[in-house]
């Protein structure tokens, strides 16, 4: 069966949004870009387009986080965004890296200048969220961590790859304890928004959440089909 998205235990509003959603978990975990990470059998143009099109969207991200800082009620919140860009900046270049290695070229070498239309169509709906409230904003920000640690999590345990795995260090980079506290730790904010969130607003939080689970699926079908702006590239 695999890792659970959500314990047993676990209770909240993101818990009741994992297991609402834990059928797109397993897709993001069953794409076969994400297979081909697990078996080490990607192709290399794949990854390097997953590469390029990731540096972007984590640009975007941290601009995301700037509109968190924006509707920040106080220094605690400002304090919060403040050290999630920093770790973004600072940390999650490291599984690009090891792409790169994979790869044969360089991080620079492997960036590009503008994002393929379903990456684009996912940074737009979460800037979209971010000019709403700091809750719906958060809800379409948490499928990107709590995807990758949970899958990271969930392939670590079953398979343990070794220092052989040509992909091993981004696996682990997402399983660290680090990383899954990242996760944690925007649940936590969530839950405590949608305890104070009226009806209405916590139903655009559910809505944010999942359109950012399918967007996440698709990102992994962009770097798997090399989509670009060229007609008919899907």
């Amino acid at each position: 069966m695999g890792l659970p998205v959500v314990g047993t235990h676990e209770s909240g509003f993101t818990a009741e949004l994992g297991r609402r959603h834990a059928d797109l978990f397993d897709a993001f975990y069953q794409h076969p870009f994400v297979a081909g990470l697990r078996d080490g059998t990607v192709a290399r143009e794949r990854v390097l387009h997953y590469v390029g099109q990731d540096h972007q969207y984590l640009s975007a991200y941290v601009r995301c986080y700037g509109l968190g800082l924006a509707l920040s009620p106080d220094r605690t919140w400002m304090r919060y965004f403040h050290d999630s860009v920093a770790f973004v900046l600072d940390e999650e270049a490291h599984p690009h890296h090891v792409l790169c290695e994979y790869a044969g070229t360089s991080y620079a070498d492997a960036q590009v200048d503008r994002l393929a239309p379903s990456a684009q169509g996912y940074v737009d709906h979460m800037m979209a969220a971010g000019r709403d409230t700091l809750g719906v904003l958060l809800a379409a920000l948490l499928p990107c961590p709590w995807t990758y640690t949970w899958a990271a999590r969930r392939f670590v345990e079953e398979e343990a790859p070794g220092p052989d795995h040509p992909f091993a260090g981004w696996w682990r980079f997402y399983a660290d304890p680090e990383c899954v506290a990242v996760t944690t730790k925007l649940r936590g904010l969530l839950d405590g928004l949608a305890a104070d969130a009226g009806t209405a607003e916590r139903e655009r939080m559910r809505r944010a959440f999942r359109d950012s689970c399918h967007h996440e699926v698709r990102f992994w079908q962009m770097a798997w089909t090399l989509e670009d702006w060229s007609a008919g590239s899907r």
